[in-house]
């Protein structure tokens, strides 16, 4: 359901066309439900059809405008179709956030090449691709943008083991984050990464289900805040830098981890 009290205030998104990847579950489709609660047409994308469309139904079902997009983002061409089919169906794309990923882990010694350039192909070359086409794409539209990259908290410290892929993957992440965000900030478009530390998605506890789960996080204290995280933290922050909230802010890493890496 759309809040008016989001509408209306400095996280309104009323006007505004945003673009989610892997929009259908978890953290993904918390932001596609928040953003449109604070009045944005959401593209909720996703590689698997049926997901992108339930949480594209869940948005209408709820008073909130979406329609769903099925995208691998490790192919440009299939990028450059979503964000073609987002300004085609909305009049403009204002916001990308950059949710895709993949996270299966392996033992650094057990990690073959091709196991590497997957993940890598999702995580970081997905995030630059979708990177590169929508700046253009804003570029092009004259009224700037706001762009929010799921990182990780993987990206700055170890946080469990058997995840090295992962977290370089992450670490690339972060790199774009502030290059773009130095090199676009002429054009209006402001480039901010939000770094999740343990979250409970359906998704990494599957990650995780064929591995025993031991580091750092694991241990007793170390979320000071005393809990892990929800989809709904991160989508959060996902939307103060999406919206005006944050409109002097731009090359951010923003820890969303209960205190973790302060612990």
């Amino acid at each position: 359901m759309t809040d008016t009290t989001l509408c209306e205030g400095p996280l309104s998104l009323s006007g505004k066309t945003a673009v989610i990847t892997g929009a259908g579950a978890g953290i993904g489709r918390a932001i596609a439900e928040l953003f449109a609660g604070a009045g944005a047409r959401v593209v909720a994308a996703d590689i698997q059809a049926d997901a992108a469309e339930t949480t594209a139904n869940a948005i209408r079902a709820s008073g909130g405008q979406a329609i769903a997009a099925v995208v691998d983002v490790s192919q440009d061409v299939q990028v450059a179709a979503m964000l073609d089919r987002a300004m085609a169906e909305f009049g403009s794309l204002d916001v990308l956030v950059n949710n895709a990923a993949i996270f299966p882990k392996k033992p650094f010694l057990d990690v073959e090449a091709e196991f590497w350039d997957k993940l890598h192909s999702v995580n970081l070359r997905g995030t630059f691709l979708c990177l590169r086409e929508a700046i253009k794409r804003m570029r092009a539209q004259g009224t700037g943008g706001a762009i929010v990259n799921i990182s990780s908290v993987s990206s700055m410290q170890a946080v469990v083991y058997h995840n090295a892929t992962y977290n370089a993957s992450k670490a690339g992440v972060n790199s774009l984050t502030k290059t773009t965000a130095l090199e676009f900030a002429a054009d209006g478009i402001r480039v901010n990464a939000v770094l999740p530390g343990g979250v409970l998605t359906p998704g990494a506890k599957a990650a995780g289900a064929n591995i025993e789960l031991k580091g750092p996080i694991m241990g007793p204290g170390r979320i000071p805040l005393g809990k892990m995280g929800d989809p709904e933290d991160i989508a959060m922050a996902a939307l103060f830098f999406a919206s005006p909230a944050s409109r002097l802010i731009t090359g951010q890493l923003l820890a969303v981890d209960g205190g973790f890496q302060v612990s």
